[in-house]
């Protein structure tokens, strides 16, 4: 991208980048928010009313493997003013905890995400404690499922799924054979197809087959028509992948013009074998939009993203190293959340 377009894209669209921007600050608070309702959920917190070290916190939760994310877990806390610490020992800090827990109920940014906490204090904070015991927690388990439907179908991340696209061409992709790896139950397909004005062919790609039923069930609106499930547009099709790597993609060499992948590559144990599947399927000056959170220092987003038992968010260098082995030739970062790269 042009430095002039690259400007007149950010002025065009100045108004969601401050808004992803306010989201990327948000979503930081949501997150110390989210370690708040684990570890209360847990007992954890209350056991912190007087100073307790790793090893304590470790024995109280019984069976803990992942000492590093333990550790990791009580670092945010303690950059965020929850926990104080002292002679490596933790206490909680009470007059934070409220304090975070009244932003909860009053601040308008947090209240939009009331379904998703109460989707944690409900089902995932059982999921943290397998994670921290060292189980494998797949995204689409019922608990970690239905708090990502929610959170994937809320208007903020199609706002950032829309910039993605902004930023990877514009209506320039109109007429193209875009791939939506990861597609979920659907939330990104109809992001897609509403922004393109209905004029594309989308390739909805995900490893479960009961997601991709989900998604087929999508309700969309195409222009000038009643509303129709994803399944029964002509210009939307569907593939299962495997999740493991062991095998190509069901996907033709060089045979779709644009790969999208929003919010998912985090989760894959696999990232080279991925980058290299994203390549091989691109025509030659393809171009990859992919969105995932990029780490620049240990946040309290990358903690809560391996305590939902994804893989890990990647530094930038992680990231370009990746694109180089998968012969990507160009590439450029955004925001600290949106690589657009070309083959």
């Amino acid at each position: 991208m042009s430095v002039l377009r690259l400007l007149f894209t950010v002025l065009r669209n100045l108004r969601q980048i401050l808004l992803v921007s306010s989201i990327t600050r948000t979503l930081d608070v949501l997150a110390v928010l989210k370690l708040i309702i684990y570890l209360d959920k847990l007992g954890v917190l209350e056991f912190m009313s007087e100073p307790r070290g790793i090893d304590e916190i470790s024995g109280f939760l019984g069976g803990v493997k992942k000492l590093d994310l333990l550790k990791d877990i009580l670092s945010t806390l303690r950059d965020a003013g929850v926990l104080a610490s002292e002679d490596d020992k933790f206490r909680v800090d009470w007059r934070m905890v409220e304090q975070f827990r009244a932003m909860r109920e009053k601040h308008p940014a947090i209240r939009v995400f009331e379904v998703l906490l109460r989707g944690i204090e409900n089902m995932l904070y059982s999921v943290a404690l397998n994670v921290l015991r060292g189980a494998a927690v797949s995204f689409v388990s019922p608990e970690v499922a239905t708090v990502l439907y929610f959170q994937r179908q809320h208007p903020l991340f199609d706002t950032a799924r829309r910039l993605a696209l902004e930023l990877g061409g514009g209506k320039r992709l109109k007429g193209k054979v875009i791939l939506d790896v990861g597609c979920g139950f659907g939330a990104g397909t109809a992001s897609i197809l509403d922004y393109l004005d209905f004029d594309c062919h989308v390739i909805c790609a995900d490893f479960y087959p009961n997601v991709l039923d989900e998604c087929a069930h999508m309700i969309v609106k195409p222009p000038g028509s009643s509303e129709k499930r994803l399944g029964e547009l002509s210009n939307v099709n569907f593939v299962l992948l495997d999740s493991s790597m062991k095998s190509k993609w069901p996907i033709p060499d060089e045979s779709v013009d644009v790969v999208f992948s929003f919010d998912q590559f985090q989760w894959s144990h696999k990232p080279q074998e991925m980058m290299n599947e994203f390549a091989r399927i691109l025509k030659r000056n393809g171009i990859l939009i992919l969105t995932t959170s990029i780490r620049r220092k240990e946040s309290p987003i990358d903690v809560t993203t391996r305590l939902f038992g994804a893989n890990k968010a990647y530094s930038k260098q992680e990231i370009i190293t990746l694109l180089k082995n998968a012969g990507f030739k160009h590439w450029k970062i955004y925001f600290s959340a949106f690589v657009i790269a070309k083959k």
